[in-house]
């Protein structure tokens, strides 16, 4: 049976090892990246994260069609081939340093509007913009609605301290003064996604997006967390939680660079359900992991290496996850033998 595939050469020879790698990923499936740490550091364009991200931007403009020799891709409900007519590469957005992911993911407008039609907010004609940090009639005018201000030094590097007006509440006083339910929106803000689910139960619209936040492990996050003080792993789940919330048809490409940093067992488990169930919609998934179970529950398996530094360079292997489990070069193959089922 024929898949369709993106076939990716690396043009590119590394000066110290003048070598290239050259690999495919199948369309409609989840492939894993596997590696040590600083495997290929000498080709730089070859390492684990380069080889999903820069790699596949310049396959954008590539054209994708069947070949043999991959494994056929998931099939959806009506029994159409993945792949068949190409793959689509959306680029989310990327979390601005103001931003937070209530306001990222859609939901701090469901909860604006919510403010909004308080009977006290009616009364003084208060629409959603008056509950939003980015716009002058809302927020604290001394911090602009950021909830700290810059404090500079002599001769040592500037800090950042709660807003003096505000105390890190974002607001001014009078858009304070609305409450919803006996929280104001600076309250809500501080909620964690866990406990908002169950402030928000009889609102929809704001737990359609809790939910999905909830099963990517973000329960803890709390909803006006600033985007600096998330880490890699999280920012991505949270550009994962904003697509789940979309209908997709299928054909999307999302890659991953290892979304399950600091993630709890079970929650791994979560994110997997979430990612199978990204696949199973008709889209292909790739992730940089260096999570086994991760890989062992993955369709396609690359394999870098086999080691770092000069002892890398190469794509060591490449094909079902049991297939790479039994190849000796991997220094992965023995930690994925024992993910396996």
């Amino acid at each position: 049976m024929l898949a369709a595939i993106v076939r990716l050469a690396q043009t590119r020879r590394c000066h110290r090892t003048n070598q290239g790698s050259d690999c495919t990923f199948p369309l409609g499936v989840m492939t894993t990246v596997t590696g040590i740490s600083g495997s290929n550091q000498p080709c730089k364009h070859a390492r684990r994260t380069p080889l999903a991200s820069s790699a596949l931007s310049r396959s954008d403009k590539r054209s994708i069609r069947g070949r043999a020799g991959v494994p056929a891709a998931r099939t959806q409900g009506t029994g159409r081939r993945l792949g068949e007519s190409g793959t689509d590469r959306r680029r989310s957005k990327p979390i601005r340093r103001r931003s937070n992911i209530a306001a990222y993911t859609g939901l701090f407008d469901h909860v604006r509007a919510l403010f909004a039609s308080t009977p006290k907010a009616r009364r003084r004609n208060y629409d959603a913009g008056q509950f939003s940090f980015n716009i002058p009639k809302g927020r604290c005018p001394r911090c602009e609605g950021e909830g700290f201000v810059m404090v500079e030094l002599l001769f040592l590097p500037s800090v950042y301290a709660p807003c003096p007006v505000c105390h890190g509440a974002r607001y001014n006083p009078k858009t304070l003064e609305i409450d919803y339910r006996g929280k104001t929106v600076a309250d809500v803000l501080d909620l964690t996604v866990e406990a908002a689910w169950d402030f928000f139960a009889d609102a929809p619209n704001v737990c359609r997006s809790l939910k999905v936040l909830r099963e990517v492990g973000l329960n803890y996050i709390r909803l006006g967390q600033p985007a600096t003080e998330l880490s890699g792993g999280e920012a991505q789940r949270v550009k994962l939680a904003t697509e789940l919330q979309r209908s997709h048809r299928g054909g999307a490409l999302f890659v991953l660079d290892e979304p399950t940093t600091g993630l709890h067992p079970s929650d791994v488990e979560r994110l997997l359900r979430q990612l199978n169930a990204l696949v199973d919609a008709g889209n292909t998934v790739i992730v940089v992991e260096h999570d086994m179970r991760i890989a062992a529950a993955s369709d396609w398996v690359v394999d870098v290496g086999p080691g770092a530094g000069d002892d890398g360079g190469r794509i060591v292997a490449s094909g079902l996850p049991a297939d790479v489990a039994k190849t000796k070069a991997s220094r992965t193959a023995p930690y994925l033998r024992r993910a396996l089922p």
